[in-house]
């Protein structure tokens, strides 16, 4: 199966992420305007409430603005701009501050907001016990500016927690999600080979009914392949006999006297025969490396196993005085099936005998390094354009304009090996100046 490369653009996460980011940044903008709002107000509410308090102690402690008791003050002094002074016709001789205001005699007593000729003031207004009058004002653009410093710092935490808040949401979402990112990599790593059961036991309750579904179609699959497989392994043992004892029958044909006309048709019948049987081996051994109770994996040289090949193979590269070389310097253990392992090997070393021309020559290597261990074969053959090195792994796939016949299983079984072993391959010119010739290499990971 072909794993997920990217994401899609339809993610779950990334639908969820964004539909709540969109509501709690909408919430936290009515929050954070209502907040501001309410807390602007409030301290208006609260410098109204000084000046207020202003007038009370005024009046409490009989306080008044020329029995010498209180000093003017400079405007320096005066963080908040606040102008004290009697209501009279006189404001600069019943003035506190420096500042004097002129502010009308008529204001009740109270608030008011008063606009002189280039300031706004909030004035505050009461009559004494003394029965004097007294205003407490502000300048309304000061007032202004520590009501937006304070309901500024009120929005403070707020802005603050939002993008923890995302963030933490991001995190939720990853951890309530991981069991679906799981649950993709159990299905990914199914084999057509290997069909296993996705357990449920760590999965939300939500998803269940869906792996539960998988489940049943990954067991429809596996019995349907098995199905598959035995229908070949059976047909193949079925077809055997009879078209063994066929070219036993032409073998001793082969051994009579005949014209040259029935002595040509005979040898083409030999030939198809040849292919049948062929076919049949391939297909046996497909059936063989694809049934998981086989050999377990055991230790194995690799150089035994590539003797053992060619001199099962070397009479077919003597016929066509193909020179078969291989060096035994190098060995390496690898712990692998010895069914695959050979069926592997002899079918690697079959190919490139049967695709090198009379009098070629096939080169077998094989290297160890501390990371992985290497085979090489390369061959003098007409090698394998690049837009057809996948191709090949397809069964009864052949290169067009071949004339040696094949049943075009043999590198389909290869890649089945290959990727249960959790191998390497890889296809090469032999000479990439004038690209020709074919080097194949597995590499298996130590």
């Amino acid at each position: 199966m072909d794993g997920v490369k990217k994401r899609p653009s339809n993610s779950l996460k990334t639908r969820l992420s964004y539909w709540i980011s969109a509501a709690i940044l909408s919430v936290a903008v009515i929050a954070a305007s209502f907040t501001f709002s309410s807390a602007f107000e409030e301290a208006h509410e609260l410098q109204d409430d000084v000046l207020q308090q202003m007038a009370v102690l005024f009046d409490h402690y009989s306080l008044t603005l020329n029995d010498g008791t209180l000093t003017p003050l400079s405007q320096d002094q005066l963080e908040f701009q606040v102008s004290v002074q009697l209501l009279g016709s006189n404001p600069a001789s019943n003035a506190l501050t420096q500042k004097t205001l002129a502010l009308p005699s008529n204001l009740t007593d109270g608030f008011h907001t008063v606009d002189l000729a280039t300031q706004s003031w909030r004035v505050f207004v009461r009559t004494l016990s003394s029965t004097q009058r007294i205003a407490i004002a502000q300048d309304t653009a000061i007032r202004d500016d520590i009501a937006f410093e304070t309901a500024l710092h009120t929005l403070m935490p707020l802005l603050v927690l939002i993008p923890i808040l995302l963030l933490l949401l991001g995190y939720i979402l990853g951890k309530i999600l991981g069991p679906i990112s799981i649950l993709a990599h159990e299905v990914d790593r199914q084999t057509e080979h290997d069909l296993q059961l996705i357990p449920t036991t760590q999965l939300p309750s939500e998803i269940v009914p869906f792996v539960e579904a998988i489940n049943r179609l990954l067991s429809k699959n596996s019995q349907v392949i098995a199905s598959q497989k035995r229908f070949i392994a059976d047909a193949a043992h079925e077809l055997r006999s009879p078209i063994t004892a066929l070219s036993l029958q032409a073998q001793r044909l082969q051994q009579t006297e005949l014209t040259d006309d029935a002595r040509q048709k005979l040898n083409a019948l030999q030939a198809g025969i040849g292919r049948s049987i062929h076919l049949l081996e391939q297909l046996l051994s497909m059936a063989r490396q694809q049934d998981n109770s086989v050999q377990q994996p055991q230790k194995i040289s690799l150089k035994m196993v590539f003797v053992e090949v060619i001199e099962d193979l070397y009479s077919l590269a003597e016929a066509k005085e193909i020179d078969l070389g291989f060096s035994q310097d190098n060995d390496a253990e690898l712990n692998a099936n010895p069914v695959r392992l050979k069926t592997l090997i002899h079918n690697l070393i079959d190919n490139a005998i049967r695709y090198t021309p009379n009098g070629g020559k096939i080169d077998l290597s094989i290297t160890k390094t501390d990371q992985y261990i290497e085979m090489t074969i390369k061959d003098t053959g007409p090698g394998i354009a690049t837009d057809e090195a996948q191709k090949v792994f397809e069964p009864f796939y052949r290169v067009l304009g071949s004339n040696e016949y094949g049943s075009g299983l043999g590198l389909a079984i290869v890649a089945s090996i290959v990727q249960q072993m959790d191998a390497k391959i890889s296809l090469a010119p032999t000479d990439a100046v004038n690209n020709c010739g074919l080097c194949i290499t597995v590499q298996f990971a130590l």
